[in-house]
């Protein structure tokens, strides 16, 4: 299961709070029942978020819109068709996203570290004669 920090959850909750004072009832309930559904981690706990599971979790997400719009319908979609949609828009709203929050990597905060990151490991190339 996804988290997110104390500090972004009370982030959030101080704009909930400033969105429902202002009225702005939607905005208000929409950041309220998110933060609810989502565990929140300690501000200095390790953390590793890997941008293949990031990818993953925005496929389920649209996936569950597909499934959720199909059903309420009545509906049918191919699955070729909805991956289809599912791709694009994924890619779409991300990158809607990160121009929003003024993101201009595509590496994340809580990515593992790669061999050569990492304090105190050392990479070595062994040629074994045979």
């Amino acid at each position: 299961m996804r988290t997110i920090s104390e500090i972004y959850r009370d982030r959030l909750v101080a704009e909930a709070d400033e969105a429902d004072n202002l009225q702005l009832t939607k905005l208000a309930e929409n950041i309220t029942r998110q933060v609810e559904k989502t565990p929140v981690r300690e501000a200095n706990a390790s953390y590793t978020y890997a941008a293949s599971d990031f990818r993953q979790d925005i496929q389920d997400s649209l996936w569950d819109l597909v499934i959720r719009t199909a059903d309420f319908h009545g509906a049918y979609i191919s699955s070729e068709k909805a991956q289809s949609i599912v791709d694009y828009y994924g890619d779409e709203i991300v990158d809607n996203i990160r121009k929003a929050a003024g993101i201009s990597s595509d590496i994340g905060s809580y990515e593992p570290k790669l061999p050569g990151e990492i304090p105190g490991s050392v990479m070595l190339d062994v040629e074994q004669d045979e």
